[in-house]
């Protein structure tokens, strides 16, 4: 009884250690790619142009406010 509690601790810390372990140098790898290869800088959005699709929406929310208060 005792041997079975005593592996299943060990085994739960080995695991959390390794989970734990993983986490670190992940985020190191992480800053290390960064500090190399930085993320250019995106240009500035274009103007928002409404398109076809959003007519059609409009004209659905129409039809179905109009559907729902006849």
């Amino acid at each position: 009884m005792l041997s079975g509690l005593i592996v299943t601790i060990v085994g739960m810390s080995v695991v959390f250690l390794f989970l734990a372990l993983l986490v670190v140098i992940t985020t190191n790898m992480s800053r290390l790619v960064l500090k190399f290869f930085p993320e250019k800088e995106k240009p500035a959005a274009p103007a928002v142009r409404r398109s076809s699709a959003d007519e059609e929406i409009a004209v659905a929310i129409a039809a179905v406010k109009a559907h729902t208060q006849s």
